[in-house]
């Protein structure tokens, strides 16, 4: 199955190959960066995709989150993601507010997990 291409992104900046050309990403890890990218993103913010996004930034740093609305909507942009196995697709807490999401593009041999510590930056 073709996933796409894009720009490689790490710590959500661009990567730079050795040579200076900017590194890509395919296959398998191309979904999982595009689900981590639509979690990242409020919606509305994209002029050209205003539907596009997550309520994921809701929940950073939020001490009194729900647990079942965290993996709620970690499951529901994975499960949107066409290129996504639905029946593959699993949430659940690591740890205090650290989450964890699994899931299989199709045709994948092996699942792309995805961490996310909603503490981080926290200020004590």
């Amino acid at each position: 199955m073709d996933y796409g291409t894009d720009f490689l992104l790490e710590d959500d900046d661009i990567v730079f190959t050795p040579d200076g050309d900017i590194a890509l990403v395919s296959g398998p890890r191309m979904v999982a960066q595009d689900i981590d990218q639509v979690l990242k993103t409020t919606p509305g913010v994209l002029y050209w995709d205003k539907g596009l996004g997550s309520s994921m930034l809701l929940f950073l740093n939020d001490s009194t989150v729900d647990t079942a609305a965290v993996v709620a909507e970690l499951e529901r942009v994975a499960i949107a993601d066409a290129r996504v196995d639905p029946d593959s697709v699993k949430a659940g807490e690591t740890g205090t507010n650290k989450y964890q999401l699994e899931f299989a593009p199709m045709g994948a041999i092996k699942p792309e997990t995805l961490d996310y510590d909603l503490s981080k930056g926290a200020r004590e």
